[in-house]
C-alpha cells in the first residue's frame, strides 16, 4: 500500500468543481473516503444524504444549505469545520477558487453522530485554562488545531473505532532532537493506530521518511527520503494486526508491545500544514515526547482513568462554548452573544491560550536553541485574526 499519494485531479462534465481522490473505503485499513475538492469557478454541491461526512474548508467562502430547513443557513470560510451526520439534505454554495477536504463514511452504520457540529477555529484556539490547554495544543514542534477527538460524536473507521479529526501545522526542525544520520527532525511512531495526513501547504524543503522492519533502537534501517509538497498525502497505514506489526514480549512485564508506523519529518526553512485523521482517535490527554519515537499512548491505557475523566469534565464547558459561538457566528448572530457566560469563557479561554503560548517561549527562549523564533508566526499574540 502506497505510503505516498500525490493528488490527481479531475473534474466531470457539467461540474463546477475538480476532485482529487485520496483514500478510499474499499481500500484504506481506515474504512472512509477522503478527497480534496477545488472550486475553478463558483458552483454548487450535493451531499450523499445516506452517510456521514466531516468537512473543512481551506480556501474561500460559501454557503451550507440544509433543504428541509430554510432557517438552517450557514456561511462557511477558511478554517471552519463541520460534521454532517446522514440521513440530512444539505448543499454547498462556495465561491470561486474555494477548496474544501472531505471525509464521508461508505455507510451510515459508520457514524455514531446524529447532531449537525460546527466549530470554528477563532473558538477552538480560546480553550485553555490555567496552564492546560484543551484543542489549540502548541508545542516546541507543532500546533494541532483539534478539531474532533474521541469523545466527539462523528465518523467511526471499519473497526469500529471513533476517529480523530486534526488541523496541524508541523514547523521547522531547527533546534529539535537529532537523529542517527545528524538531522534535526520530528521523530514519531504511531504503534497503536494509523494517520492519514493531507497536505494542503507547504513552504520551504520538507519531506518524510518510514522506518523498515525490524526497528531498532540504534542502526535503524530507513526507507527513502519522500518529498512533501501541498498535493501529497502521507499515510501512516500499518494497521494492527497486519503483516507489518512487530510483536515483542517485554522482558520485565511480559507483556506483549506492539510496533508499527516509525517515521521521521525533516522541514527545513518552512513548515508543513496538514489534516489529520487518526484511527482510533487520540482522547486529547496524550502526549508524544520531544526527541523519542513516542506515540499516543493506546486508548486501553486512558479511557477509564483519572485523568481522562477530569479532562472530560473540564473540556465539556469549552465545548458547548465553541458549539455555540461557532454557530452565531456562521448566522451572523455573534454579537447578541457579547454580554454573555459564553463570551466571557472564550475572553478568558484566550488569554490562558495566550499566556500558556507566551510562556513556552520565554522557556525556549532560555534553551538557546533558537525554537522560540521558529515559533513566533503561529503565537496568538502575533495572529490579528485568523478568519
Amino acid at each position: 500500500m502506497e505510503k505516498l499519494i500525490k493528488n490527481s485531479w479531475s473534474r466531470d462534465s457539467g461540474k463546477p468543481y475538480a476532485q482529487a481522490r485520496i483514500l478510499r473505503h474499499d481500500a484504506h485499513p481506515e474504512g472512509l473516503d477522503v478527497d480534496r475538492i477545488r472550486f475553478p469557478e463558483a458552483g454548487r454541491l450535493e451531499m450523499r444524504a445516506d452517510v456521514g461526512h466531516i468537512v473543512s474548508v481551506l480556501l474561500g467562502k460559501g454557503i451550507l444549505r440544509f433543504k428541509n430547513d430554510p432557517r438552517q443557513v450557514y456561511s462557511l470560510r477558511a478554517n471552519v469545520h463541520f460534521y454532517l451526520p446522514p440521513y440530512q439534505e444539505v448543499v454547498l454554495e462556495m465561491e470561486s477558487e474555494s477548496e474544501l477536504i472531505h471525509v464521508a463514511s461508505p455507510s451510515a452504520s459508520q457514524t455514531r453522530g446524529k447532531q449537525f457540529l460546527l466549530r470554528d477555529e477563532m473558538f477552538l484556539a480560546a480553550c485553555a485554562s490555567g496552564s492546560q490547554s484543551f484543542r489549540w495544543i502548541f508545542t516546541p514542534q507543532y500546533l494541532s488545531r483539534r478539531i474532533f477527538l474521541h469523545h466527539d460524536q462523528t465518523l467511526l473507521s471499519k473497526s469500529g473505532n471513533p476517529v480523530s479529526w486534526f488541523h496541524t501545522t508541523m514547523f521547522d526542525v531547527t533546534g529539535l532532537p537529532q537523529n542517527e544520520d545528524g538531522e534535526s527532525v520530528f521523530k514519531m511512531s504511531y504503534n497503536s493506530r494509523t494517520e492519514v495526513n493531507v497536505c494542503y501547504d507547504v513552504k520551504g524543503i520538507a519531506r518524510v521518511r518510514m522506518a523498515q522492519h525490524p526497528y531498532k533502537e540504534r542502526g535503524q534501517t530507513w526507507g527513502p527520503w519522500l518529498p512533501l509538497t501541498g498535493e501529497s498525502t502521507y499515510h501512516l497505514n500499518e494497521a494492527a494486526g497486519g503483516p507489518e506489526e512487530e510483536c515483542r514480549l517485554n522482558e520485565i512485564t511480559q507483556i506483549p508491545q506492539f510496533f508499527r508506523n516509525k517515521h521521521e519529518v525533516y522541514i527545513n526553512k518552512g513548515y508543513v500544514s496538514l489534516f489529520c485523521m487518526f484511527d482510533p482517535a487520540p482522547t486529547g490527554v496524550e502526549r508524544h515526547r520531544p526527541g523519542e519515537y513516542s506515540d499516543y499512548e493506546p486508548l486501553s491505557q486512558v479511557i477509564g482513568t483519572d485523568l481522562y475523566e477530569n479532562h472530560r469534565r473540564e473540556i465539556a464547558g469549552y465545548d458547548e462554548m465553541v458549539n455555540q459561538l461557532s454557530l452565531a457566528r456562521a448566522t451572523e448572530n455573534l454579537e447578541g452573544f457579547h454580554s454573555s457566560a459564553v463570551w466571557e469563557l472564550y475572553l478568558r479561554g484566550r488569554s490562558a491560550q495566550r499566556d500558556i503560548e507566551t510562556e513556552l517561549a520565554q522557556t525556549l527562549a532560555k534553551e538557546g536553541n533558537g525554537r522560540e523564533t521558529v515559533l513566533a508566526h503561529w503565537m496568538q499574540a502575533n495572529v490579528t485574526s485568523n478568519q
